[in-house]
């Protein structure tokens, strides 16, 4: 066990903390949320860029848009939900659920992060020494593009790359 799998454990545990706070309609909603905002911004990004009259450099802009809208309107519906929970007396299985997907959310956050720092680091970050010695790296990064294909071959992705990749060679 090396760095890399000491920070994503302390993040994992925290995580569990957070849905045992949260309860598991909130870290439910959390989790779908994440995931049909992602898939709400990469199939209904072009359409928020025609709305809003954006360039096509708009396209992360449309995309974060896009994806910031679906979350919020589904959170605030767990929001609603837990609410009507809480006054059924059904708060402590709430809890108890909430930490198995506080990590659940956590770990697809995680590999979607570690896939978006593999890819604009051009496969050096995490250095290979650390993601080899890692028992958690491998199984982390094929998880989000396992769950959405779909997320490597977006457009702004792709702009995104090509402008960090600019400004590191300045």
């Amino acid at each position: 066990m090396d760095w890399l799998d000491i920070l994503i454990l302390i993040l994992l545990g925290a995580s569990a903390w957070k849905g045992f706070r949260r309860g598991f309609i909130i870290e439910l909603a959390s989790l779908v949320g994440l995931v049909l905002g992602i898939w709400a911004g990469i199939h209904l990004s072009d359409r928020v860029i025609e709305a809003l009259d954006l360039e096509l450099k708009g396209a992360a802009t449309a995309f974060l848009i896009t994806f910031g809208l679906v979350l919020a309107l589904v959170v605030l519906l767990g929001h609603l939900l837990t609410k009507a929970i809480d006054l059924a007396s059904l708060s402590i299985p709430n809890k108890l659920a909430g930490i198995a997907f506080g990590v659940l959310r956590s770990t697809f956050t995680l590999s979607i992060a570690l896939n978006l720092l593999h890819g604009f680091s051009g496969g050096a970050f995490p250095p290979a020494e650390v993601r080899e010695q890692s028992r958690l790296h491998a199984p982390l990064m094929i998880l989000a593009p396992f769950v959405i294909p779909k997320l490597k071959e977006t457009k702004w992705m792709e702009e995104l790359k090509e402008e960090v990749e600019r400004g590191v060679e300045r």
